[in-house]
């Protein structure tokens, strides 16, 4: 008997390449060690798992690259679990209209170059969605990447002036326009003129929220991270994203390595 359609699986990156994972515990597993490194202990706690059945699940998730384990400053006779992969793309239902939508977009630009060349990212979103694979995760890493690229060069004298700064490039770009809504917390609406489904905005705006988190980490030191997503409207063409400085265990903000070139949010 052949094997089914390939459905609910996560694409993972690894230092061994890209590692397919389709079993729900590793799954959760992975889920679980995105928020914060976890002992068998707390794992077992949170997933409601004999920590025998754990035990080795956990061996060939780091047989696998995904995860890493290391002794517990604290307590040697301990072991943390920490992830050492990058969650990069997952399944979704496949989408017919997608398809749909992106013939009749090039039917509309196909006579301009430049604005088929301006559509071309979110056509392959489009595409993507349509088989039933979101690289919302990826295109955050990109996002940063192309952050990263820049250097610094967006960074103003105050945090205000560094989301001024990168919100006047990222709408020069041509990929949808940046508002921000509020500087506390710091949300920002990506909208676009292109109709695009739910699946396909998520990536689209996965990219800006990647970008604007790396421009913010290069200008204040300071870690950020996402706290909630909205795609909205009739044509799911505005993607809502919420920015907060990350905190670690002591209750600061998390650093980077890099230098704090303006000012940022304080440690409380």
């Amino acid at each position: 008997m052949g094997d089914g359609p390939l459905t609910d699986f996560e694409i993972y990156y690894t230092q061994e390449g890209l590692v397919q994972v389709s079993n729900e515990t590793h799954r959760r597993i992975l889920a679980e060690l995105r928020d914060s490194d976890k002992s068998l202990t707390d794992l077992s706690h949170s997933l409601g798992k004999a920590q025998s059945t754990l035990s080795v699940h956990m061996s060939k998730m780091v047989s696998e690259g995904l995860i890493a384990v290391y002794d517990d400053p604290e307590d040697s006779r301990r072991k943390i679990y920490t992830l050492v992969s990058v969650r990069f793309a997952y399944s979704r239902p496949p989408n017919d209209r997608s398809m749909e939508m992106i013939i009749d977009t090039l039917s509309d630009v196909v006579g301009d170059p430049a604005k088929t060349r301006d559509s071309m990212m979110r056509f392959v979103f489009l595409g993507l969605d349509g088989i039933g694979l979101s690289v919302e995760p990826m295109a955050s890493i990109v996002g940063s990447l192309h952050a990263a690229a820049l250097n610094g060069a967006l960074t103003g004298a105050s945090l205000e002036e560094t989301v001024a700064n990168a919100r006047e490039y990222y709408s020069k770009m041509g990929i949808g326009e940046v508002n921000i809504y509020s500087l506390n917390p710091l949300t920002i609406i990506l909208s676009d003129r292109m109709t695009m489904t739910e699946g396909s905005a998520k990536s689209f705006g996965g990219y800006a929220s990647g970008f604007m988190m790396k421009v913010l980490e290069d200008a204040t030191g300071i870690q950020y991270e996402v706290v909630s997503t909205e795609v909205y409207g009739s044509e799911f063409n505005n993607y809502k994203f919420v920015l907060q400085p990350v905190k670690n265990r002591f209750g600061t903000w998390a650093r980077t390595s890099g230098e704090r070139r303006c000012r940022g949010p304080r440690s409380p």
